[in-house]
């Protein structure tokens, strides 16, 4: 099966790895659920997710010795983890039931068989096992057919009530893989997001799908489809506005640019914006203080900014008003008002200047007004206002000045 597909060096020297070891162990490996899904695809970027009914352990000890790597053992979950310089993560599980005790709730698990393994996984075109020592396919849900409909559905009626996350995960997976959620399975997401299934899930689980949402390629549309799903009510609270969605394609534009920025800070505020956010919003996210203070400048204070800077008659009013934005904050504005690119050009090469000027040049006693006088120094110099040469004596006089304030 695999041999026809193109994989990278390294998933062939991982697959062979495993598949030698097996056999001198007399295990029996699986490969899993997405990595097989992305084969049958011919999809090129594959983990390495392999199951057994019996012999995980073994399998991964002698697979880590084998190449001088490193095992992790989840006993919680029957699964260890293999890593080793050179050749991409190895997961090995062994065969598993699951039993979800409530709603919304980790599951508690015991070892069973593959075909056990495969029935409790969250959609059919993940439910599909290779046989690693005989090539053959193990498909019990019909998933090899779904895939060839471009089809995302769920296994059972209660699919999404037992874990309301998989709601997520089927709108980011049909976005990546450019399927389509079959009738059913709509209906039935829909009827768990009424019951109030996504209440049963930690805070804390929603926001990691909704930050994984975020990471996606195709994350506006993603994000546009939970939200009229309902699916962000937990979390977001409302419905987005059209404004908010219009700013998620400006943000998916700047952090393809500049990847640097905080993505989760830039699409969490236009996920707000316009819907008197608060912080209370935020529970569970994991945000600092501030981000999240600039996740809400983006959601609340937007138009406040974006007038005040139309207004700004000087280089000085503009970098008192871009210096209390955020980077995010500056860079919504910049794909908003093109008009104002030069200026935020500018104060970018403001921020980069350096004043030739230290405190002790001024010979004022030490305290927080020294820093304060050569900031202001630094932006007079920059602006023109003062020539270099005039700098210590411009500083020194600021500095006794803000002394006696």
């Amino acid at each position: 099966m695999r041999s026809t597909i193109d994989l990278s060096s390294s998933q062939n020297r991982a697959l062979d790895l495993v598949t030698e070891v097996a056999k001198e162990k007399a295990c029996h490996p699986f490969l899993v659920g997405g990595p097989v899904r992305d084969l049958l695809l011919g999809r090129n970027a594959i983990d390495v997710d392999l199951t057994l009914e019996e012999g995980s352990s073994t399998l991964a000890r002698a697979i880590a010795k084998r190449i001088d790597g490193r095992v992790r053992s989840f006993p919680q979950f029957l699964t260890y983890k293999v890593t080793a310089d050179g050749l991409p993560e190895i997961d090995i599980a062994t065969a598993r039931k699951e039993r979800y005790r409530t709603p919304g709730a980790l599951p508690a698990v015991s070892p069973g068989k593959l075909r056990d393994d495969l029935l409790r996984r969250d959609f059919s075109i993940n439910a599909i096992a290779i046989d690693l020592l005989n090539g053959s396919l193990h498909d019990p849900t019909s998933g090899e057919r779904d895939l060839k409909g471009k089809v995302i559905r769920i296994l059972h009626e209660r699919s999404f009530l037992d874990d309301p996350t998989r709601i997520f995960r089927a709108i980011r997976l049909a976005s990546r893989l450019g399927f389509s959620i079959e009738p059913e399975t709509i209906s039935r997401m829909g009827e768990a997001i009424a019951a109030g299934a996504l209440e049963s899930v930690s805070k804390e689980r929603l926001w990691r799908e909704l930050f994984l949402a975020m990471d996606e390629q195709n994350a506006p549309p993603i994000l546009i489809a939970l939200s009229q799903q309902g699916a962000l009510s937990p979390t977001i609270g409302s419905t987005l506005t059209r404004e908010g969605e219009h700013t998620l394609e400006r943000v998916r534009t700047a952090v393809e640019s500049r990847p640097e920025l905080d993505r989760y800070v830039l699409y969490t505020g236009a996920l707000l914006r316009g819907l008197d956010a608060t912080a209370t919003q935020l529970e569970g996210s994991g945000f600092s203080q501030k981000r999240a203070r600039s996740v809400l400048q983006i959601a609340r204070e937007l138009p406040r900014f974006e007038d005040a800077l139309s207004g700004a008659q000087s280089d000085r009013h503009r970098f008192r008003l871009l210096r209390s934005m955020s980077p995010e904050m500056r860079t919504i504005v910049a794909t908003e008002h093109p008009e104002q690119a030069a200026h935020l050009d500018r104060y970018e090469d403001f921020q980069r200047f350096k004043l030739a000027l230290r405190g002790n040049d001024l010979e004022v006693p030490a305290g927080p007004h020294i820093a304060r006088a050569l900031e202001r120094t630094r932006e007079a110099v920059f602006t023109g206002e003062i020539q270099p040469e005039e700098a210590r004596d411009f500083a020194k006089d600021l500095a006794v000045r803000y002394l006696k304030d």
